[in-house]
């Protein structure tokens, strides 16, 4: 287990990007992100340095910022509320294959599971479920999470579903990194995904 948190670390220090966030932790020192070259004629050229250079990789007491971090960190990202599709989008989805609803029933048969059974892995109210599926309500970025941990979604698939409803990683967000983290390396135990949320203070999600 100890190994395991040390990855998500590393890949955590690499990848987190709220840099607002950082810049204010103890120990963090912002690094300068001008820079200038003398170029091959004679003159010289100011460049600013990419956003990457202020990651937590690059502090060299990123342990110690680190864990500060997590002492502060709590999961704002709540959205047990589902809204349902408006009469013009209802009538586009019926006739449009980019609609959500029709590309979940083709990813989950690649885990040989109907939307149904995967509703069932689910902690969520089968009626909001059974809406989704139909294409009367919309998904919320927690509820795909938690379907790709439910049927052991290669994130490949999760990033394909999240296409279809304007979504994406947002490495600006403790919970998109961690996730991000778990699908590439193909995590689905449930007790070291415990471990991790535990780490990283990660909740809100629709697991069983």
């Amino acid at each position: 287990m100890y190994d395991f948190l040390t990855d998500l670390d590393e890949f955590f220090c690499r990848k987190y990007a709220n840099y607002d966030k950082l810049c204010i932790l103890p120990g963090y020192k912002v690094p300068m992100m001008q820079a200038s070259e003398v170029r091959e004629d004679g003159r010289t050229y100011a460049y600013t340095l990419p956003m990457d250079t202020m990651s937590l990789s690059r502090q060299e007491k990123k342990a110690e910022i680190l864990a500060e971090l997590k002492k502060r960190l709590s999961d704002k990202t709540f959205s047990f509320s589902f809204q349902p599709y408006n009469l013009y989008e209802r009538v586009k989805n019926t006739f449009s294959k980019y609609a959500f609803h029709k590309n979940l029933k083709t990813v989950l048969a690649k885990y040989r599971l109907t939307p149904l059974e995967a509703g069932e892995l689910l902690a969520i109210d089968p009626v909001i479920w059974k809406n989704i599926v139909k294409g009367a309500f919309a998904p919320t970025k927690n509820l795909l999470f938690s379907l790709a941990f439910a049927v052991q979604l290669s994130v490949e698939d999760l990033d394909a579903l999240f296409l279809l409803c304007e979504f994406e990683f947002d490495y600006a967000q403790e919970k998109d990194v961690v996730i991000r983290y778990l699908l590439e390396q193909r995590v689905y135990n449930r007790e070291m995904i415990d471990v991790a949320f535990q780490e990283y203070h990660i909740g809100n999600l629709f697991l069983k």
